[in-house]
């Protein structure tokens, strides 16, 4: 089963090796520095008023501890109850949210949270992620920046307004451009504030140990690259989501995160980090970043466990299409032979609840079938094994022959007319499944 086979563990990314991957202590300081630089860049090439000097990280943290500031409790050589927490980076009330606010709150629960939970069945960023919002800025801030930012995706400023029942944010409303123009999205103005607005509170806040080891750091650095993927064709984009991938790589090895994580929400985290990071690879030609792997065997996992799998071994096949390091074809060949088996596993040990619950019976010729497979989840699983099997099938060498010409074409026609027939099922109506969508219809093109 994979995940076990000695043979198939081919070579790690020279990116997740390097020599200079930084310590588990440093590795916040080392996430954040990527993410400063590169928001320095862009407010300076588009002039956009922020001052640069306040992404400069803070030298010295105010106490931790409320013993180190209470003078009465030293006086009386004295310490804070063991029950009672204090923590400088975390609010003890709820954070107020203004009108506007609020309703950026309800798009990023009811629209950007079952996105990222997709493959998360007790939706940690939906119902969990929020409830931590309130009570740390850096968290909250970040939430309300991806939930703007996907708003400024919709094309038509007024559909979005009338389709998610949310309004301009009058507060922000008068934010303008480089020229002094009040832009036609203010839903990107109102985002661009919010993601300085989070760097500039994790520039205040790394040098606290417990900020860094916390749940509250890994959801911030998932939802702002979140917004980094929604922005990745931006006005203001430079490329940058690449690059801070490799930055939440090292906070998640610092925290000792992965895929079978006991904590549900730094699982969720890695899975969400994950998925991410096969997009961007497959598009780089590059292997993933990851270097763990599973320890459970395929006859041992609950069904929603075989849906996060597959990203598992989707990533191992877009290990095998990245162009860093060639090997003899007959080695290629072979790798490629264990890959398409252990896509093969995995499809033949699915429960019947990952078979379609629709598919129309009387196709018309030239047309994809809709194919319709409930939950979301299971559909997405699904398409992520068929785009898996295009990227070995389109990299795999072969020694010539019409019958492996033939086997391979056929195994290609049936992964398109798949990816496409959920797709066209989904479409318009699935906005969780959409990123899955086009990742999977991008490969079958």
């Amino acid at each position: 089963m994979f995940g076990e086979s000695p043979e198939l563990r081919f070579d790690l990314s020279p990116l997740a090796l390097s020599t200079s991957l930084p310590s588990p202590n440093s590795a916040p300081f080392e996430w954040y520095d990527l993410l400063a630089e590169d928001a320095i860049n862009n407010i300076q090439k588009h002039n956009l008023g922020f001052a640069e000097i306040s992404l400069s990280r803070r030298q010295s943290p105010v106490p931790e501890t409320e013993d180190e500031i209470d003078p009465q409790l030293q006086a009386a050589g004295q310490s804070r109850p063991a029950d009672v927490a204090f923590e400088p980076w975390k609010s003890p009330d709820i954070i107020a949210l203004s009108d506007d606010e609020l309703g950026f709150f309800h798009h990023y629960i009811n629209v950007v949270g079952p996105i990222l939970d997709l493959f998360d069945p007790l939706g940690h960023f939906s119902n969990l992620v929020p409830k931590l919002a309130v009570h740390n800025v850096g968290l909250l801030k970040s939430l309300l920046a991806v939930a703007a930012r996907h708003m400024a995706l919709l094309s038509d400023h007024q559909t979005a307004q009338n389709t998610f029942n949310v309004q301009t944010p009058v507060s922000h409303s008068g934010l303008q451009d480089s020229n002094g123009l009040n832009n036609h999205n203010p839903f990107l103005e109102v985002a661009t504030q919010y993601y300085y607005e989070t760097l500039q509170y994790l520039s205040q806040n790394l040098l606290y140990p417990s900020y860094t080891k916390s749940t509250e750091i890994i959801s911030t650095a998932i939802l702002i690259s979140t917004y980094e993927m929604f922005d990745a064709s931006g006005r203001y984009s430079d490329g940058g989501w690449e690059r801070h991938l490799r930055g939440i790589f090292w906070i998640q090895r610092s925290q000792d995160n992965n895929g079978e994580t006991k904590d549900g929400l730094r699982r969720a985290a890695w899975w969400m980090w994950l998925r991410q990071d096969i997009w961007v690879a497959f598009r780089e030609s590059r292997r993933v970043l990851t270097i763990w792997r599973p320890t459970k065997r395929l006859g041992d996992l609950t069904p929603e466990e075989l849906a996060t799998r597959i990203m598992y071994i989707c990533a191992r096949c877009v290990d095998y299409a990245a162009n860093e390091k060639h090997y003899d074809m007959n080695i290629r060949i072979g790798q490629g032979d264990k890959l398409l088996q252990a896509l093969d596993d995995w499809h033949k040990i699915l429960p019947l609840s990952f078979q379609p619950i629709y598919a129309h019976s009387t196709p018309q010729p030239g047309l994809f079938t809709p194919i319709w497979i409930h939950p979301p989840s299971y559909a997405a699983a699904i398409q992520m094994f068929h785009f898996a099997r295009i990227v070995v099938l389109i990299n795999q060498p072969s020694l010539g022959g019409m019958s492996e010409f033939s086997r391979r074409q056929r195994l290609l026609d049936e992964s398109v007319e798949t990816i496409c027939g959920i797709a066209l099922m989904h479409q318009g109506n699935d906005l969780p499944s959409a990123f899955i969508n086009y990742q999977a219809l991008y490969a079958g093109e």
